[in-house]
């Protein structure tokens, strides 16, 4: 390999290694956020959410309910494989029981056990 090109061959393998580093963190499925309105109260694990609009950061063992900006609650949980992609965001209510959120475009759902 002439001088000249090793620069540009190791330039092009460092640009490389980090595009496929980038795109291997962002399609981990480690961590899924969403949106959530509640319309009425719901317990989620054994914490009682009052109606509004949260955003919920799932990371594998531990979901975190926003509400204007404040972490209002964080219940455990379980990611879950889906089979396919879900189609449309939906939530699973078990009375008044939050129990799974299915987050549209992910693999994963979101599952919360009543005593938890």
């Amino acid at each position: 390999m002439p001088r000249r090109s090793l620069p540009i061959f190791l330039a092009i393998m460092a640009l490389t290694a980090v595009g496929v580093s980038v795109w291997a963190k962002n399609d981990s499925g480690d961590t899924i956020t969403t949106n959530l309105k509640l319309t009425s109260p719901t317990m989620v694990g054994t914490t009682k959410l009052a109606p509004g609009n949260y955003k919920v950061i799932a990371d594998g063992s531990k979901a975190k309910f926003e509400l204007s900006g404040k972490v209002v609650a964080e219940i455990p949980c379980t990611l879950k494989d889906f089979s396919g992609k879900v189609n449309e965001t939906t939530f699973v209510l078990d009375r008044d029981q939050l129990t799974e959120i299915q987050v549209s475009g992910k693999t994963k759902t979101i599952e919360f056990s009543a005593g938890q």
